[in-house]
């Protein structure tokens, strides 16, 4: 009886700590390292304005992807979606079209980053902007100086660290995430509203 109720207590105490584990997981308002290094550099609507400065209009299109348009997607980014809709922001100027733009969030070290690709109406990366990181290191991708390399990017473009993506040093997992980001985007954007 005693084993049994020394086992019991040794798998409760690791079942908490895995759910308490998968909790810090799931809360993105958290960091690993403590709510201090939660960074918010941009909400939704500063965002917008940052990539889409001269607009009069911005609205949003929702896509529900297709078994096929997913398969699809997949192959030709080389990894799996987990998700299977997308919420674009579209933008214009006196009727004229200004392009397309997403939120989107991958992990970075342990926790995911939120930014915002804009993407011209001819299908080139404009501007990447880092809305909220994370994490207590690493933070450094969120400035232009790194962020800038994606601009005028296309689906023709690897768009891949160390081809023609320079890594931040310090900050690997982060460039990864946002060089992943920044091409699912694009592809995104590409597939959805500039393919014939």
């Amino acid at each position: 009886m005693k084993i049994i109720h020394s086992t019991w207590i040794i798998f409760t105490i690791l079942g908490t700590l895995v759910w308490g584990a998968q909790a810090l997981a799931d809360d993105l308002t958290v960091s690993p390292d403590g709510p201090e290094h939660v960074k918010i550099y941009l909400d939704l609507d500063e965002a917008l304005n940052k990539v889409f400065p001269n607009a009069d209009k911005i609205w949003t299109e929702e896509w529900q992807l297709t078994a096929a348009e997913k398969q699809s997607l997949e192959f030709a980014l080389g990894w799996r979606l987990t998700e299977e809709t997308f919420v674009f922001y579209k933008a214009s100027h006196k009727g004229k079209e200004l392009g397309y733009a997403m939120v989107d969030q991958q992990r970075g070290r342990f926790k995911p980053i939120t930014f915002m690709v804009q993407v011209s109406p001819l299908g080139k990366v404009g501007r990447v902007e880092v809305m909220i990181y994370r994490e207590s290191r690493g933070d450094g991708v969120q400035r232009q100086r790194f962020l800038k390399q994606f601009r005028g990017k296309t689906t023709s473009d690897p768009i891949r660290m160390n081809r023609d993506i320079t890594v931040l040093s310090g900050a690997t997992m982060s460039s990864r995430a946002l060089t992943a980001g920044v091409k699912k985007v694009l592809m995104l954007v590409q597939t959805r509203y500039l393919n014939d």
